[in-house]
């Protein structure tokens, strides 16, 4: 459903939000090495996320990645609409164009209750909501191999 590069982003993110500061900045390749993600792909993304407000960064020396305050309020559904798009939350469960309501595929009102699911999730879920759980021991976002 997500492509890779959202699922890179969406953890990116959250690691960012939870540890980096505008004071304490994190660079690609830490952000790569920390969640094992192909560090040149992943400063694409980042680059994509920085150039449509969903973090900052600082270029030069002290340079690196961040969020700040009204980033960590973003809901997830932004952040798929930047790297995937919305399409998957209109698409057919077969690819027909012409399936809807009135014109319905063999898999349209199964498909469209776990579709329309999925929009309400990443619709209501902040970066801010993913940060806390990580900050209360509840989730994590590296494989259990990493540290």
């Amino acid at each position: 459903m997500l492509s890779k590069s959202c699922i890179y982003a969406l953890r990116s993110i959250v690691f960012l939000a939870h540890n980096a500061s505008i004071d304490a900045k994190i660079g690609i390749k830490e952000v790569a090495k920390e969640l094992e993600l192909p560090t040149h792909y992943l400063g694409k993304i980042l680059q994509q996320l920085s150039k449509n407000n969903i973090i900052q960064s600082i270029k030069g020396p002290n340079g690196g990645f961040y969020l700040n305050e009204e980033s960590k309020k973003v809901k997830l559904i932004k952040i798929i609409e930047v790297v995937d798009g919305l399409s998957f939350f209109t698409s057919c469960g077969l690819g027909l164009k012409e399936c809807s309501d009135t014109h319905p595929c063999p898999l349209h009102d199964e498909f469209k209750i776990y579709r329309d699911g999925l929009w309400s999730l990443f619709s209501s879920k902040s970066i801010q909501e993913l940060v806390s759980k990580l900050e209360g021991g509840d989730a994590f976002i590296r494989n259990l191999s990493s540290k």
